[in-house]
């Protein structure tokens, strides 16, 4: 089968919807919203020029395009359902390009919920069946605006800890480390969302999301970053007799920077007193390791309850390495050593660690995290409540307001057709022919990409996120 096939990227449902809208329907104006409810209170736009750019852009219909989804469609819906007539009018009329205009807010903008991001409306008279049958496809910009949203909550989180306990911000931009590619769904999805992590942090493993700045974003900067590190693998290697040995071995081989070690294959609270107690082995090591100016040793515990396993770890490093406080009076090591926490994190878990290291009277710089599946896998279209919505429709010559407004009243829809403003801080849904500022801005038309964002800018949108 011809791979994106656009005639066949979407629900089997909406094959069948172009002879169901009334007679004489001539445009279908769409939007989509982050819906009121959801569980943060803006929502970062982020994937649209990535989806138009490998799914919309130029001559995406074809004759074999139309042939093949008429040939599946007659067995998988039945004969005469497909619209053959309608996207042969596209190839026919507009070489295969698509008659569709989307505008949306410029990508990277924090938009309070409740508010339009993007509309979409049909450009010619006979396609009026397209914007809805293209829902399914454009609606999966939920997933890296989801990702990129709740990468910006974490950056407020960790910003809002370092300042109260009086710790530098140096490493504000590597606090939340990615560590999602196994965890993700598709290389695909590990992409987007690893690019999506990269609006907020600096640090990846997600060696596939560096690729997307460069191939959708018009930009050749690399804007993730890692470090040597070891895994189970790597420390289990001599067996648990042999523990010590193995990572006397990493650290003479390790190169100067930061170097990570995961201490939990057998007994994290050994490891660390052996790594911290004056006359180990193992601490004169790391000491010797750490006179070379810019070198770093950081501990990963890879088990545990979250919270208790970390005041425990940074309790025991204390006193081998020693701290001083802040002028908030919070304890910093003395050392150049550190925490990583990379186990079973979301937003809630990282937020319930930062706050017993406070309560605790440690300082936040002294930890980093590493998010996996609680980055890549564990949002939904729910989490931001992103919803695909016709609100207008043109019917011999005239625009009807369309909108659903069922008993769940949190799943009503917006009525007419819009623009976005802001005043002050917050955004405002306003009707399309009212005074303001229009802040959606018309990305594609007929098959061109109008605006073709840069990674950079994008991500300096999202720089002022925890102002808000």
């Amino acid at each position: 089968m011809i791979e994106n096939n656009i005639c066949l990227l979407t629900d089997s449902y909406k094959i069948t919807h172009h002879y169901f809208y009334p007679e004489g329907t001539k445009k279908i104006y769409s939007y989509l919203e982050s819906r009121v409810g959801a569980e943060f209170n803006k929502t970062i736009f982020y994937g649209l020029q990535y989806i138009i750019k490998k799914y919309l852009e130029g001559k995406v219909v074809t004759q074999e395009k139309i042939d093949e989804a008429d040939r599946l469609m007659n067995v998988h819906l039945g004969e005469g359902i497909f619209n053959r007539e309608g996207w042969q009018h596209i190839l026919d009329e507009f070489d295969g390009k698509l008659p569709i205009e989307i505008k949306a807010v410029a990508e990277g903008t924090p938009v309070d919920v409740g508010n339009v991001l993007m509309t979409v409306e049909n450009t010619d008279d006979e396609c009026y069946w397209l914007p809805n049958y293209l829902e399914s496809l454009l609606l999966q910009v939920w997933y890296p605006s989801t990702v990129a949203t709740l990468s910006a909550e974490v950056r407020k989180l960790a910003n809002f800890y370092l300042g109260v306990t009086g710790s530098s911000k140096d490493n504000l931009d590597f606090m939340l480390h990615d560590f999602g590619y196994r965890g993700a769904t598709s290389t695909e999805s590990s992409m987007l969302c690893g690019s999506a992590h990269l609006l907020n942090f600096s640090g990846t493993d997600t060696i596939p999301a560096l690729t997307i700045p460069e191939n959708y974003y018009n930009d050749s900067d690399v804007y993730g970053f890692s470090v040597q590190a070891t895994e189970h693998s790597v420390m289990t290697s001599l067996g648990e007799e042999g523990e010590i040995a193995q990572a006397l071995n990493v650290i003479e081989n390790a190169k100067d920077g930061i170097l990570s070690m995961v201490i939990d294959s057998y007994d994290y609270r050994n490891f660390l007193i052996q790594s911290s107690s004056e006359g180990c082995e193992l601490n004169d090591a790391i000491l010797k390791f750490l006179k070379t100016e810019g070198n770093k040793v950081v501990f990963r515990p890879d088990s545990g309850e979250p919270v208790s396993t970390t005041i425990d770890c940074l309790n025991i490093l204390e006193k081998g390495f020693g701290s001083h406080k802040t002028d908030k009076g919070y304890k910093v090591f003395d050392a150049n050593i550190g925490l990583l926490w990379g186990d079973g994190l979301n937003y809630h878990k990282i937020r319930d660690i930062l706050f017993a290291m406070k309560s605790n009277g440690w300082a936040a710089e002294n930890i980093i995290f590493g998010m996996g599946g609680g980055l890549h896998s564990s949002v939904t279209r729910d989490t931001q409540r992103n919803a695909f919505k016709c609100s207008a429709q043109l019917r011999n010559n005239e625009w009807f307001d369309i909108y659903k407004n069922p008993l769940d009243s949190s799943k009503k829809s917006k009525t007419g057709r819009f623009k976005l403003i802001k005043e002050g801080d917050s955004f405002k849904t306003i009707p399309i022919d009212a005074c303001g500022d229009d802040l959606i801005q018309c990305v594609f038309r007929n098959g061109e990409l109008l605006i073709d964002d840069k990674f950079c800018d994008i991500k300096s949108r999202t720089q002022n996120y925890s102002k808000y």
